[in-house]
């Protein structure tokens, strides 16, 4: 149906989650509009593919590292706005309402400016546009080719996420951090990762090889989750906290360019779509894992996230670089 059909009614479903959840007065409805936003915030997989198919295959790090930096001015001033907020009375209401009504207002600029044309597959049969065509559409992709990549995302995207899910009271645990001072971290690390995004196409350049960018970003991952875990200074703990941004914006780029080299034309919706459902299955596991490990140590989280990156580089090893490197 093209991208913006897709990407226009995810903005508005997502604005009705959001409100939705400012009225809640209850558990049920809470839930119910976390399903659906957690159904419908898609925007970030359909606007890559959306990037995929104007830009050069040659020019996706470049362009994806740009894209991440500004999403990330979101994650800057989100935590700043929202922890300002919510501490006025009604404030949980507030910053429901504003992220419903950003939504909205995004929806509205894209309705003006983002052109309707796009891919759009031709009608082949009456039952083209049914679930059982999505379905069937699935099929058609080169699994071969993309397994690895995908059990590779998983288990370094399960690795960070073990130590992010948990990070406020891994913080506080360790150094007695308050929660405003946390949403300062939050902010530092999305401005470390916003800067590095834009000089993300030029380590990809180069490279010249976004597999062996891929390689070299899980072993610096491992590195770095080990130093999370051994490290015991503050102001170190920081330092590296701001290598754990530039590893994993770069690992994003390297993953998505991979990925849509590999879904081709007229697959790289669905591949995109795929990597963040395999991300998503990381994000709902982690916080009930990082919070077993949490009960053995404040350190857990990060020494466990190490050993899931440790299988990532494993299977990255095992796996020959010409079968990795196939588009």
């Amino acid at each position: 149906m093209g991208r913006r059909a897709c990407l226009i009614p995810c903005l508005l479903l997502s604005a009705v989650g959001y409100l939705t959840m400012g009225f809640s007065f209850t558990l049920t409805v809470l839930i119910l509009s976390r399903m659906i936003t957690g159904m419908s915030k898609q925007s970030q997989s359909i606007s890559r593919s959306m990037l995929s198919d104007i830009t050069p295959e040659d020019q996706r790090c470049r362009v994806y590292g740009q894209f991440n930096s500004v999403s990330s001015i979101g994650f800057i001033l989100g935590p700043l706005v929202s922890s300002t907020i919510i501490k006025h009375e009604g404030g949980f209401y507030m910053v429901s309402s504003l992220c419903g009504s950003i939504f909205i207002l995004n929806a509205v600029l894209m309705w003006i400016f983002l052109p309707s044309s796009g891919l759009v597959k031709k009608k082949s049969s009456q039952n083209n546009n049914s679930f059982t065509s999505v379905i069937k559409s699935f099929k058609h992709l080169n699994w071969t080719n993309l397994w690895d990549v995908f059990l590779v995302n998983f288990f370094a995207g399960f690795s960070v996420m073990l130590f992010r899910s948990n990070s406020d009271m891994i913080f506080r645990d360790r150094f007695g951090t308050t929660k405003q001072e946390m949403s300062y971290l939050t902010s530092y690390t999305a401005v470390v990762s916003a800067l590095c995004g834009f000089v993300s196409g030029w380590i990809a350049g180069q490279y010249k090889d976004n597999y062996r960018l891929y390689k070299h970003m899980l072993y610096m991952l491992f590195m770095t989750l080990v130093a999370l875990t051994l490290v015991v200074d503050l102001w170190t703990y920081v330092l590296v906290l701001a290598l754990l941004s530039f590893v994993t914006t770069n690992l994003r780029v390297a993953s998505a360019s991979l990925l849509s080299a590999r879904g081709g034309t007229g697959g790289v919706g669905a591949v995109l779509g795929l990597g963040d459902t395999v991300m998503s299955v990381a994000r709902m596991l982690s916080p009930l894992l990082s919070g077993m490990a949490m009960e053995v140590s404040s350190s857990g989280p990060s020494f466990l996230g190490s050993m899931m990156t440790a299988v990532a580089v494993i299977i990255v090893s095992l796996r020959p670089q010409l079968k990795l490197h196939q588009s």
